[in-house]
């Protein structure tokens, strides 16, 4: 069943009339659903997987709100609250780089972050963008009509800017490294070469895109050109501060394409009929019927 026998936003009526009881009925099987209804449950259920992970359209790379006087007073509770966040984003973020999902195609990856930051990131955002990129390419034509096409050409355009930011500031950093080096030798003295002992991220991970594969491959350069920021750091060819600097660099960037997944993934759940992160209604009880 492809998606262009589906008429666009009627997601919620197949899945609507498929999961419908008949009175006095109960001792009779369901009829069989059609390859319509399966499909169209599917989207509710990857669309509202993808929305629950994702902030509300624009929170991601927008401008600061001004904070309360509550706020202000208390920065401890606020440091709390933000933290709360960032955990949970992770817990869902993880769940979803590590769940492999029934009749999907989806392709393993063994991921190792090092950098602190750099993980985070990866954790708390990648799967949301990942599932962005998934749900345009599968089920965006149906929920979106031409739109979709537009949507998924801004994603990939998002991705591969932040692949080539992050291919440049490799080079840039390992280019610091040869002559930083050469400086240090040539002075007579020994290379520091620091390592991370314990990675920040190691996780087996599925990817059901391209596009979040290339995030990936993206994330990774920024994380190896912070471990080569270390050793310019431990030898004193840089300032402490530098590192950091650098690292809130990749985290933008990686905020930057999840505030658009963000949005995109938001869009498609309200526009199939299900409410973002919320588990009952068409979603729920397809996936109880499919069970069943």
């Amino acid at each position: 069943m492809s998606a262009d026998s589906i008429e666009p936003g009627s997601i919620s009526k197949i899945v609507s009339a498929g999961l419908g009881g008949q009175e006095n009925a109960s001792d009779m099987a369901p009829p069989p659903k059609t390859a319509a209804e399966l499909e169209a449950e599917a989207a509710l259920r990857d669309l509202d997987a993808a929305a629950g992970m994702s902030t509300d359209p624009g929170s991601e790379g927008a401008q600061p709100k001004a904070s309360t006087v509550s706020e202000d007073e208390n920065p401890e509770a606020t440091r709390a609250r933000l933290m709360k966040k960032a955990a949970a984003q992770r817990e869902k973020g993880r769940k979803s780089l590590t769940t492999a999902q029934s009749g999907i195609a989806m392709v393993q990856q063994q991921i190792v972050v090092k950098d602190r930051v750099v993980g985070s990131a990866l954790e708390r955002y990648l799967g949301a963008i990942d599932y962005c990129a998934h749900n345009l390419q599968r089920y965006g034509e149906m929920v979106l009509g031409k739109r979709s096409s537009e949507l998924e050409e801004q994603l990939k355009t998002l991705i591969d800017e932040f692949f080539h930011d992050a291919e440049l500031e490799l080079g840039r950093v390992t280019m610091l490294v040869t002559e930083g080096q050469a400086h240090i030798k040539g002075d007579g003295l020994p290379w520091v070469q620091p390592e991370v002992l314990v990675p920040a991220v190691n996780m087996a991970a599925v990817f059901r895109s391209r596009l979040g594969i290339r995030m990936l491959k993206g994330v990774m350069k920024y994380d190896q050109s912070l471990e080569l920021m270390a050793s310019l750091e431990w030898n004193e060819l840089i300032s402490d501060g530098e590192t950091g600097k650098r690292q809130l660099l990749a985290k933008q960037g990686v905020g930057k394409v999840y505030g658009f997944a963000s949005h995109v993934n938001q869009s498609l759940a309200r526009r199939a009929g299900s409410k973002p992160g919320e588990k009952k209604g068409n979603a729920a009880n397809g996936s109880n019927a499919a069970a069943a």
